[in-house]
């Protein structure tokens, strides 16, 4: 409850205890208020006040015409029917506001969940959005019940001008002005037993409102935190198969390198046996040469007729006598 209304509430109960010790309702001051209840400011307890002495002098007028039990009784229902919707009304205040700290209290707990959570991020943005639209909600049946509270007060005021009507009544039949009174006592005594019903009604469902949204609430985070606990074993099996492709790959980096000395090997050995064979190669061609140069000489040997002068062989030109030894390598060589 919050401290103004808490002010008010004890303003009407101190001006109810002054006059219940002889004092009289016109006669109730500020100070008097202030020094039984020591709290509140000044205004508000002359305001409150104010609100309570026209509500005494319209109860006096409506019974001043009436038979004096008859009127005490009505000013007692009254008096009684304001103070206990006054009670529960602040009861229900207080259980709504307790209700609305505890909402808050979650909320900023949502808000801390939201903030500490790695992946699901943006879902918990989403549910502490709900958590507010649910908490004007909230607020909105706060300001209903504080609007079903003036209507219960215009229904007592409708009552009043009930009771007006009956005292009509009752002064054109006196001589059954007591069986009337009763009646409409017990009348009276119904209708606000019936609208106290009606009021715990609502105030009954507003409850479980209260309870299924509390609930709901609960099972968001709930959920949020399921979602946080999945996100960090996720984030622990990517950190784990990490390390394991980081283990592979340094694997896998040996073995290339590994297999880049083989190839730097055979490589080399590759070169060498190059360098070897081309060298064989030269040799072979160099015997190969020498052995068609015999030849040649052994078919010049061969040719010459017998008797022929020293000086009288092949006589071709150099360059054509080396065409045709070429021509011969060639043909050997195929």
């Amino acid at each position: 409850m919050s401290r103004v209304s808490d002010t008010r509430q004890r303003t009407r109960e101190a001006a109810a205890q002054l006059v219940a010790s002889a004092k009289r309702p016109h006669e109730i001051t500020v100070d008097q208020i202030y020094a039984v209840i020591q709290q509140g400011s000044r205004t508000t307890i002359n305001d409150e006040l104010k609100l309570w002495k026209n509500e005494r002098t319209k109860v006096d007028a409506l019974g001043a015409d009436l038979p004096p039990a008859v009127a005490d009784v009505m000013r007692s229902l009254w008096v009684a029917a304001v103070e206990q919707g006054e009670r529960t009304f602040a009861e229900q205040r207080e259980a709504l506001e307790g209700e609305l700290s505890s909402i808050r209290v979650e909320r900023e707990e949502a808000t801390a969940s939201r903030d500490a959570a790695i992946v699901d991020g943006q879902k918990q943005a989403q549910q502490v959005a709900q958590l507010g639209e649910q908490l004007a909600e909230l607020q909105q049946q706060l300001v209903s019940e504080s609007a079903t509270k003036n209507d219960a007060l215009g229904q007592v005021h409708a009552l009043q001008h009930e009771i007006t009507s009956l005292r009509t009544e009752s002064m054109r039949q006196q001589e059954v002005a007591g069986a009337v009174q009763e009646k409409q006592t017990n009348e009276f005594q119904a209708r606000l037993a019936e609208r106290d019903l009606a009021f715990q009604t609502e105030l009954s469902t507003a409850t479980q409102r209260l309870e299924a949204a509390q609930d709901h609430m609960l099972r968001q985070i709930d959920e949020a935190r399921e979602g946080q606990r999945h996100a960090e074993r996720a984030l622990a099996k990517a950190q784990r198969r990490h390390e394991e492709q980081q283990t592979e790959l340094t694997e896998l980096r040996l073995r290339h390198r590994e297999q880049l000395q083989k190839l730097e090997q055979q490589r080399a050995q590759i070169e060498a046996l190059t360098t070897e064979r081309q060298t064989l190669t030269h040799q072979v061609q160099s015997n190969r040469g020498q052995i068609d140069g015999m030849e040649l000489a052994l078919q010049l040997l061969a040719a010459k007729p017998p008797g022929t002068k020293k000086g009288t062989g092949d006589t071709r030109k150099p360059a054509e006598r080396k065409r045709h030894m070429d021509s011969k390598k060639s043909a050997k060589g195929q």
